[in-house]
């Protein structure tokens, strides 16, 4: 069975996601796994949670998580280097500097500011802006416990509304062996910190040789899909709930035996409205694409499909991902001067 649930700048419609989980027998099924789109709704995972058990963090811990108060500061106890955080209302901010809104993702929220001018509130908070290779690390956690999957370099796809907008990344990357220590001593910390339970993932700038954490993302990310476990029986998702389920007893691995080798991962966006018919002939390296029952008519900025490319190292799966971005916007560009051609306007 597949439902899809509204979903809008404030999140989720709580109501309907609620009714389409309450058609559910919980009977059959082991629980409820969440991504992202919940990190402002903790009290909506919370009645999800009364309904069917929750597989991943529980709604307390990704409030703690997602409050740049409670994290920033855990941040600073812990000797973890992040960028500078404001969060008062009456702050005084640099000249020049970021403003995030609390509990978003997906980096459509994050906008510079200039000459200091910003109004924090409850919603949102002020961040030093940094210079540097924006970077994540894919991890399993058990309480107190962390292990490393992979280390990721972050992409955007920048527009000049949206210049943070997230657009993809690669996994699998060569990092210096103090950079890799920095970034494995911050997971373990803000694991044990916050408790944290099952696939996490967290996002790092490297300026300097410094790792400056920006965020734990208390959930499954968009990561996940660029790893294959060694034993195919017991792939990510897998390993995810079993950390999630078992006793305190339970042992981590020092780190998840994954497939060598390199996957990158490009989200394409519509730069203009685009109705892709029910027949369009997505390559077989495209994933996330408009269902094939039925034609479908996306706005402008609307996330089409998303594209993989694999190789041996991370370099050169970029330099493939890069040749399959041209071919398919080729390909989207071809579709939209055909709508233009049968346009009687």
């Amino acid at each position: 069975m597949t439902a899809v649930a509204p979903f809008d700048n404030d999140g989720f419609q709580a109501e309907a996601l609620l009714a389409i989980i309450d058609t559910l027998d919980p009977n059959r099924y082991i629980g409820f796994i969440y991504g992202s789109g919940f990190e402002a709704q903790p009290t909506l995972l919370a009645e999800i949670a009364k309904r069917i058990p929750l597989l991943g963090n529980l709604p307390a811990t990704l409030a703690s998580v997602k409050s740049p108060r409670i994290f920033f500061s855990a941040c600073a106890r812990l000797g973890v280097d992040h960028p500078q955080t404001w969060t008062q209302a009456n702050a005084s901010l640099p000249s020049d500097g970021l403003v995030k809104a609390v509990g978003a993702s997906g980096g459509s929220h994050v906008q510079p500011y200039s000459n200091g001018k910003v109004r924090l509130d409850k919603q949102c908070y002020a961040q030093q802006k940094l210079h540097g290779l924006p970077v994540s690390v894919l991890f399993l956690a058990h309480g107190q416990q962390a292990a490393l999957v992979g280390f990721n370099e972050l992409m955007l796809a920048p527009t000049e509304a949206l210049p943070y907008r997230y657009g993809g990344a690669v996994s699998q990357i060569d990092l210096s062996a103090s950079e890799q220590d920095q970034l494995l001593k911050a997971v373990q910390q803000l694991t044990a910190e916050f408790s944290l339970l099952g696939l996490n993932s967290l996002d790092a700038v490297l300026q300097d040789g410094v790792a400056y954490v920006l965020e734990v993302n208390p959930r499954l990310s968009a990561s996940v899909g660029l790893y294959e476990t060694v034993d195919g029986e017991m792939n990510l998702l897998a390993m995810h709930v079993a950390a999630c389920k078992q006793a305190q007893a339970y042992a981590l691995p020092s780190s998840v035996a994954v497939k060598s080798g390199s996957v990158a991962q490009a989200v394409i966006y519509s730069a203009l409205p685009l109705s892709i018919p029910a027949n369009f002939a997505w390559p077989d390296w495209v994933q996330d694409c408009p269902s094939p029952q039925s034609s479908t008519q996306m706005l402008a900025g609307e996330p089409i499909c998303t594209i993989l490319a694999s190789a041996d190292k991370a370099e050169a799966a970029k330099q493939l991902l890069a040749i399959r971005v041209k071919m398919l916007n080729n390909l989207l560009a071809n579709r939209l001067k055909e709508d233009e051609d049968a346009s009687p306007f």
